[in-house]
């Protein structure tokens, strides 16, 4: 079993930090170090997948709703969300559970 450590996550800016510091407390969570690798490489993706959505805005004859890099973010977006209310604190998944979209979480592998 993996020791569970607390971390402070701040999604717009896709940071995971165990130091409190400015407003990366927007989410709190507990994770052990696979886990943590786990929400690294889905930030990492989104990272990717937001560098793709900014190439394709320079393209006006390719239609939004066709960019796989914004389906592939918005997927991402959710795992990141989806595993927070899984290791967030009762504040975290109260947050969580507030938005809009949390009823789609049963739709991801």
């Amino acid at each position: 079993m993996q020791d569970k450590r607390k971390f402070y996550i701040n999604v717009e800016e896709r940071e995971i930090s165990e130091l409190k510091a400015g407003n990366n407390d927007e989410f709190t969570i507990y994770a052990g170090p696979n886990e943590i690798i786990a929400l690294r490489e889905i930030f990492e993706g989104m990272e990717h997948a937001d560098m793709g959505t900014f190439w394709r805005s320079h393209m006006p004859f390719k239609e939004y709703h066709r960019d796989e890099d914004q389906d592939e973010y918005d997927h991402l977006l959710l795992k990141a969300y989806k595993m927070i209310y899984e290791l967030g604190d009762d504040q975290s998944k109260q947050h969580v559970e507030q938005m809009p979209f949390f009823g789609e979480f049963n739709k991801l592998e």
